[in-house]
């Protein structure tokens, strides 16, 4: 894809939006949540590990193209939790990520974890089809939102028991998100206008982390040593790992890639 590929999801992003809200009204959602039983707790991933894993599902991706054909959730987050990782995230956005919001649902029946939503969330109506989908987390991008927005959906979040996740690329977009009250900051390694990844940047955007905050590094994990070059501060909590997991050759494979990290950085 040419050009500013962040663009082009947004504006995608806008008319996917608009058609979820005449198809589902914000109504029919806060009935949905109304009968829903509490979340589980994602920040408490960070707060009572000192280093955690979080695997991703995603079938395929800008950058990758396809990564994987066909999934099967259960049996994804079932490895997953064996493997010793502590949440999933699930990658929601159809048109570029051929993801799905009901793969949230089949993945929360299937594990005891927390579940983040990873999308492109430029309106407050994502947030509340996140709880209803029953996700526990939900990704926020600090590049996509205003200061003020930024905030307002941080609140909104929190009011409904879903955990924000504010994803930064720059010095200035972590700035914004501790303003705007973020206490889970994702440094992604990706520069999302033409998705190539620089884990240099990692090390040099974490400096700028308050130490109140808990850091989660995304994007540009290919192997394991790849997790040794990024842990550079004990304010780095965890990794999500996406495509490194989809790749690998069944449940043995994930085990041993996740074994490795653990074993070397579960402090």
């Amino acid at each position: 894809m040419a050009g500013n590929i962040l663009s082009k999801i947004v504006k995608h992003k806008k008319q996917e939006v608009a058609a979820a809200k005449n198809k589902v009204p914000l109504s029919a959602l806060l009935a949905e949540i109304m009968k829903l039983p509490a979340n589980r707790n994602f920040r408490d991933v960070f707060e009572n590990n000192d280093f955690t894993i979080v695997g991703e599902i995603k079938k395929k991706s800008p950058s990758k193209g396809t990564i994987k054909n066909a999934i099967n959730i259960k049996n994804i987050v079932q490895i997953y939790e064996k493997a010793g990782i502590k949440a999933v995230s699930v990658v929601t956005d159809k048109k570029f990520f051929d993801g799905n919001i009901e793969y949230i649902k089949e993945a929360k029946k299937h594990c005891s974890m927390p579940i983040l939503r990873k999308d492109f969330v430029i309106d407050e109506y994502q947030i509340y089809e996140t709880r209803a989908a029953r996700a526990d987390a939900i990704l926020l991008i600090a590049a996509i939102l205003e200061k003020r927005e930024l905030a307002s959906f941080i609140r909104k979040a929190r009011f409904l028991n879903v955990t924000p996740v504010v994803e930064c690329v720059s010095r200035e977009e972590i700035k914004k998100a501790c303003a705007a009250g973020a206490e889970i900051i994702g440094i992604n390694a990706r520069d999302l206008k033409t998705f190539k990844i620089n884990l240099a940047k990692v090390k040099t955007l974490v400096k700028y982390v308050p130490k109140d905050k808990f850091v989660l590094c995304e994007s540009g994990i290919n192997e394991p040593k790849d997790v040794d070059e990024i842990m550079v501060d004990p304010k780095i909590k965890g990794v999500l790992i996406g495509t490194m997991f989809m790749k690998a050759k069944g449940e043995k494979q994930i085990k041993d890639l996740a074994g490795q990290i653990l074993n070397k950085h579960g402090r």
